[in-house]
């Protein structure tokens, strides 16, 4: 399922994008949720009349309905079946819609921009841990193909890393490598399997698997996992959505906040 707003959607980047490649890629269908928010509209200093803000509501739904047509117009030419949903009960708030919907498919994609009170970003962060399903994140300007063959996955042994994986072979099927990559410093890999073990084991899904550790330098760990995910030659980054002890880090770890705040190649957070 696709989310995007009448202010950040893009037929040609970002999350509009990869939902049709990533569907493209595979055997299924697209639904997208195209939302027109009022409380993205930028406030004036000098203050708006009622029939300005009745214009300009009205410019943007219809706006919103040609991103739809838009979209199903680009579907129809790639062989797609799409549907769209840009109506809704606003009464039982934003948050909820989105989930009911997203619960029901088998990965949400949604960009991270972040203008508005209800800005792409701040949705996906409260949607991560609501939907109980993986949500992969588009760069803004991602543009391209998107048959992910090699995969970095954020490794730590840990129980959000094993769902993290899980959910990466069931939602991208044409995965072929996976490296387990570790970063020094932030976490061990507390096991009671030796490497050649846990790598032996996950290859017997019949991928091509080994571990990569690599130092932290000083990084923070999200920058540091994208850094290397992108210099392994990785078409996707896989992690888990951690939580950490750090103030607002308690509900999202430092990991996943750097990533949802600038990703600099398609993520797939799983939680």
């Amino acid at each position: 399922m696709l989310y995007a707003t009448v202010d950040s959607f893009s037929i040609d980047r970002g999350a509009a994008a990869l939902a049709l490649a990533l569907v493209q890629s595979g055997a299924g269908k697209l639904t997208a949720f195209l939302a027109n928010l009022d409380a993205n509209v930028p406030p004036s200093s000098s203050g708006r009349s009622l029939a300005e803000m009745e214009q300009d509501f009205r410019r943007r739904a219809e706006a919103n309905i040609a991103n739809g047509q838009a979209l199903c117009d680009k579907a129809e030419k790639l062989g797609i079946k799409v549907g769209v949903v840009n109506d809704f009960d606003h009464s039982r708030g934003m948050i909820s819609c989105i989930s009911d919907r997203a619960r029901l498919h088998d990965v949400l994609v949604i960009g991270v921009d972040k203008q508005g009170l209800m800005s792409d970003r701040l949705v996906a962060e409260n949607l991560l841990f609501s939907i109980g399903r993986p949500m992969l994140v588009a760069p803004p300007d991602w543009t391209g193909a998107f048959t992910p063959r090699r995969v970095a996955l954020a490794w730590d042994n840990s129980r959000v890393a094993a769902r993290a994986l899980a959910d990466a072979l069931a939602v991208l099927p044409n995965v072929e490598e996976l490296v387990l990559l570790t970063i020094g410093g932030e976490k061990t890999v507390d096991s009671s399997m030796d490497e050649a073990t846990t790598v032996a084991t996950i290859a017997g899904k019949g991928l091509s698997v080994h571990m990569v550790n690599r130092p932290i330098n000083g990084r923070n760990i999200g920058s540091a996992l994208q850094e290397e995910a992108l210099a392994l030659g990785s078409d996707v980054l896989v992690m888990g959505g951690y939580g950490h002890s750090r103030l607002r880090d308690f509900i999202l770890g430092g990991a996943t906040l750097s990533v949802l705040g600038s990703p600099r190649l398609p993520v797939l957070v799983s939680h």
